[in-house]
């Protein structure tokens, strides 16, 4: 996975209950998109130790909800977390205030950044 300062990181969401491992991962509840400012790109370009994990409150996000049962979601409070893992594997959780968690699967990623060394 690839990041860029000033793109969105965008990963599909899935309730999280009983069904979640039978999911089909090309058919999400929503997703969720995420604006990579320097801060938060700098946040995530950690690797924890293999029994350690980071978790990172995300301000700055939209949903992609389009014709769901989850619409509802739009107009109440929620809250979005990356949580890293030793890999670096990235995560997103979604917390409603009715008690519902949204997860993403987990992406292997490794940053890459633009130094600017390319030919003119």
């Amino acid at each position: 996975m690839e990041f860029e300062q000033d793109s969105n990181l965008t990963l599909p969401l899935f309730l999280l209950d009983e069904t979640l491992s039978e999911r089909d991962l090309e058919q999400p509840d929503f997703e969720i998109s995420i604006g990579l400012d320097d801060e938060l790109l700098a946040q995530i370009c950690q690797n924890p130790s293999e029994d350690s994990s980071i978790a990172i409150t995300v301000n700055s996000y939209e949903l992609l909800i389009g014709d769901s049962p989850y619409l509802k979601i739009l107009d109440q409070e929620h809250d979005a977390q990356i949580t890293l893992t030793h890999g670096p594997l990235l995560s997103v959780i979604l917390n409603t205030e009715d008690q519902k968690a949204f997860v993403s699967p987990q992406m292997d990623m490794m940053p890459t950044f633009d130094l600017g060394d390319e030919d003119e």
